[in-house]
């Protein structure tokens, strides 16, 4: 059961130097630190008898050398994926677009059943499409 925190020990404490409750604190940590080590063990041994391999790693404290990633600005929270640019549009329909990956959208597909190729369909940069436009001149 856990003890009252206004006991006998809120006076000693207050008669203490800074100094011994700096060595009290440092032995409270060692304490509590070696329990949970024991802890540990305990499971890890736990886990070893039912075929499990437990691995702890101990979280940097602040300018520690782990650190986790943070989303960028465009990045959702908890989405991992990033939206990907389209590399092909549909000619007949400009909001139609495809990034080149994963399944062809119906449109890709019925464009190449109708004799064009896929080079067709690529976005082309502001200044190649003027160069193509002018060549055709």
């Amino acid at each position: 059961m856990a003890r009252n925190p206004t006991s006998a020990y809120d006076s000693d404490l207050g008669d203490m130097s800074d100094t011994e409750l700096r060595d009290l604190l440092e032995n409270v940590k060692a304490t509590i630190s070696d329990r949970i080590r024991g802890r540990m063990d305990e499971f890890r041994a736990m886990a070893r008898e039912v075929g499990y391999e437990v691995t702890v790693t101990k979280i940097a404290e602040e300018g520690g050398a782990r650190r986790r990633r943070r989303p960028s600005d465009d990045q959702q929270p908890g989405n991992r994926r990033n939206e990907v640019a389209p590399k092909y549009h549909n000619p007949d329909n400009s909001r139609e677009v495809w990034s080149g990956r994963g399944r062809k959208p119906k449109w890709v597909e019925d464009k190449i059943a109708g004799g064009s190729k896929l080079e067709d369909l690529l976005i082309r940069p502001a200044r190649e499409a003027e160069e193509a436009d002018t060549s055709a001149n």
